[in-house]
């Protein structure tokens, strides 16, 4: 294990940390007759989980897009990230923030199952955090839950809970980028909420919905959609994943790549 166990709070960014609802909550059936179909939200949940606590080996990329609308306008940012993982502990995740205007950084969490480290841009510098959860963590908010959700699928003992709702129900099934999906919607925990935004900030969250796609032939998570209500504005946002299960990952996927510090004067 990478690091010892630690209680995760869900308060880095509710809706990235999610808890199993009861299976007594009403469940919209979705159309189609087939058993798969009838499958229960918390089966399609379980099996997700299985899926990424089992596999040998995980790579993705993908992009999270958020709006923040407001009476004034709308304003985008895009993250885009990339996660490879080898079992029992070789990992590596990153992401860019492009910001809402020419600001971006670059983030950087790697393991090798013994030592974990960390590279941000905004502060430059190598960090050697005590647990693979201590450096993704407190990225959660600033790469767009990125940073948890499937590695906390794939390391659930040393990040934490995985990608599940409360209160989960079935609606109607979809298709993202040509693959047949299940659709679970719930929310990330009970509104309203407080949302830090910082170290003594916080917002609240008056509701939320979030909406998992996830692949009826390999049960990995394709797409995730989230929609916020905050006070003044509302947000929402996209995650797509181009997932590969139990592949070979190559050696350059799995290295650190910090960039290498400038030369002392």
């Amino acid at each position: 294990m990478i690091g010892a166990r630690r209680a995760w709070a869900p308060v880095v960014l509710a809706g990235f940390v999610f808890a199993l609802g009861p299976a007594s909550h009403a469940q919209e059936t979705p159309k189609g007759g087939d058993e798969a179909a009838a499958t229960s939200p918390i089966k399609v949940l379980l099996a997700m989980q299985k899926v990424y606590a089992g596999c040998t080996s995980y790579r993705d990329t993908g992009k999270v897009v958020t709006t923040i609308v407001t009476d004034g306008g709308r304003a985008t940012s895009e993250r885009p990230f990339a996660t490879a993982f080898v079992r029992p502990g070789r990992f590596r995740f990153q992401f860019i923030d492009t910001g809402l205007g020419d600001r971006s950084s670059r983030y950087i969490v790697w393991s090798d199952g013994n030592e974990v480290r960390s590279w941000w841009d905004a502060q430059p510098g190598v960090r050697h955090p005590g647990s693979l959860q201590e450096a993704l963590v407190p990225a959660t908010g600033i790469s767009g839950g990125s940073s948890v959700r499937v590695p906390g699928l794939l390391l659930p003992e040393d990040i934490g809970e995985g990608s599940l709702l409360i209160a989960p129900e079935r609606i109607e099934d979809g298709v993202d980028r040509g693959v047949a999906c299940i659709r679970i919607k719930g929310k990330g925990r009970k509104t309203p909420y407080a949302l830090p935004t910082g170290p003594t900030r916080s917002v609240t969250v008056l509701d939320e919905s979030i909406t998992l796609w996830i692949d009826r032939a390999t049960s990995l998570l394709r797409k995730v959609e989230e929609n916020r209500t905050f006070e003044t504005y509302h947000s929402e946002s996209t995650t797509t994943y181009t997932p590969e299960i139990n592949v070979e990952v190559p050696a350059a996927d799995l290295a650190f790549g910090a960039p290498e510090p400038p030369p002392a004067r």
